[in-house]
């Protein structure tokens, strides 16, 4: 009895406090396809990549019910490519998400760590890449629409949904002594949610960050700094302005998206200006298994113009694995225009086709 009664007494210390319930949630994405690209830096490119429809990750959702309306929840995820196995970013491992935070069902959430932004949380999610592929965003993703950089040393507040509505803001600190501005970056947006319809705008200010202006749009310069292969521009500050909406009418999901860059330095400024619109058609009247999508991007920048017309098709064959086929055409024009859709080497020439076929698995 006494033996029993000691192992009981360890069973109960071990298993906590009675009144925590938690949670320990493993999800993720695996993306493979096929690719062809017409002009990849002068030639024809036939390969197999990762990452193009879902970016492929994997995550821990932590959750612990604290009792009274209060939550205690962690996230960590991190990226890789499945065809080779490689960490996205071979320097930070949970380079998606990395934060802790508490929340309260009256006034909302608040969390710190490496976090992304309201543009790709509000927006993101209506941009013609969703549910496209990846060539579908803008030129060279300077928008952020894309998932491809969380926020380091943020803190960031969120008010619980209302009736669809939700809205929030973010700090990430500098962490330079003596200059609380540089590298500092803050984001806020709002969203809208219900009877079918999808609205979002967010607002996210960088200072002391780079862009690939060069391996974007060739340009040789930029706000009176050289540009070549392999060097950035510097922006002391680099802001955008996105936002987007759509709405479900019967079988089809007409959407649009207007996204704003602005890099700022000591020479004056200039801004990118990104136009989308498309429609996703359920071919399966209703039942979600068969979605075509049209749309086409519009994008202004220094003189230069690119216009992009995207198509896919995907099948569903349940509610965690689709195959799907899509393709893309972009044309630039303006003084030594090329065309390079996101995620690919620019081509030598005005115009550039992508096409891939793929099968995307979540768990």
């Amino acid at each position: 009895m006494r033996n029993c009664l000691l192992v009981g007494g360890c069973a109960a210390i071990l298993a906590g406090p009675a009144w925590a319930q938690s949670s320990v949630t493993l999800y993720g994405s695996i993306d493979v396809g096929v690719d062809f690209v017409s002009n990849s830096q002068g030639k024809h490119l036939f390969q197999e990549a990762a990452g193009k429809r879902q970016p492929d990750r994997w995550g821990l959702l932590i959750k612990e019910d604290l009792g009274g309306g209060n939550t205690a929840f962690a996230r960590l995820e991190s990226g890789f490519l499945t065809n080779t196995g490689a960490q996205i970013n071979p320097t930070s491992f949970f380079n998606r998400d990395a934060y802790v935070g508490l929340s309260n069902d009256r006034w909302g959430s608040l969390s710190l760590g490496n976090i992304n932004d309201y543009i790709y949380q509000y927006v993101g999610r209506l941009n013609n890449a969703v549910p496209g592929i990846s060539s579908f965003y803008t030129p060279g993703n300077l928008d952020g629409l894309a998932n491809t950089r969380a926020l380091n040393n943020s803190l960031k507040y969120e008010t619980i949904n209302y009736h669809g509505f939700q809205a929030g803001a973010m700090n990430a600190f500098g962490n330079q002594a003596g200059d609380f501005s540089s590298g500092r970056q803050y984001s806020v947006g709002a969203q809208y949610a219900n009877y079918g319809a999808q609205v979002g705008v967010a607002y996210t200010m960088s200072h002391d960050r780079t862009a690939d202006i060069f391996g974007t749009f060739g340009l040789g310069s930029l706000l009176g700094q050289p540009l070549k292969s392999g060097t950035m521009f510097n922006a002391s500050r680099y802001s955008t302005l996105a936002a987007g909406a759509s709405v479900k009418i019967g079988y089809f999901t007409p959407h649009v998206t207007y996204s704003g860059v602005k890099l700022e330095n000591a020479k004056g400024s200039t801004t990118l200006n990104n136009y989308q619109a498309g429609v996703n058609i359920d071919l399966s009247r209703g039942n979600g298994f068969y979605i075509l999508g049209l749309s086409a991007n519009h994008s202004l920048f220094q003189g230069l113009t690119v216009n992009q017309y995207n198509v896919f098709l995907t099948d569903y064959l349940s509610k965690s694995t689709q195959v799907y086929v899509g393709a893309g055409l972009q044309r630039a024009t303006g003084p030594g225009a090329r065309a390079a859709q996101f995620g690919y080497q620019p081509s030598t020439s005005t115009n550039q086709t992508v096409a891939r076929v793929g099968i995307n698995h979540m768990f």
